[in-house]
């Protein structure tokens, strides 16, 4: 199964600051895959949507291949595991810096509403710090339900998308 899933820090652990911590979480999820893993190189993103002085976030994107027998639903159980591990904390204040996120953007071209688990992310296609790792990987991509390819929605995100480069990998 083709996999996407959006990898973030904006605070450093005792795995170190965060964009160490991207670096090890993409080492882990690729334990994960099968034969096919790509990763985008490390971007650094202006927050979206969080509270007043938090931190730039270092964003990165992975696509991974996984076994057809496993379920998104206990994959993004996985991810959670992961995210637990890498020292985040969930206190309920919703985008509140944290140590990981692990973002499922993609199962596949699967389409889901649920809610514990949406597919595509419903927000991927708004999101610049998505898009433009996405882009590095396969630009001609299509998020499943979506006309436009990744590049092309990166490119119609108006304004300052506040993403950048940090290294090529």
């Amino acid at each position: 199964m083709d996999v996407w899933v959006g990898v973030g820090s904006n605070l450093a652990s005792e795995i170190g600051p965060p964009q160490e911590v991207v670096r090890r979480a993409l080492a882990e999820l690729e334990t994960l895959s099968g034969h096919d893993f790509s990763r985008s190189p490390l971007f650094c993103s202006t927050p979206v949507d969080c509270p007043p002085g938090s931190p730039d976030f270092v964003n990165a994107v992975a696509r991974m291949d996984v076994e057809d027998r496993i379920r998104p639903e206990d994959f993004l159980k996985s991810l959670q595991a992961m995210e637990k591990h890498f020292g985040r904390v969930r206190d309920g204040n919703r985008n509140a810096a944290r140590t990981l996120d692990l973002d499922l953007i993609c199962w596949g071209r699967l389409i889901l509403d649920q809610p514990e688990l949406r597919l595509p992310h419903p927000r991927a296609h708004q999101r610049a710090f998505v898009l433009a790792p996405m882009a590095e990987i396969d630009a001609d991509f299509r998020l499943p339900g979506f006309d436009h390819t990744v590049a092309q929605q990166l490119s119609s995100i108006v304004g300052d998308v506040g993403v950048e480069r940090l290294m090529l990998r």
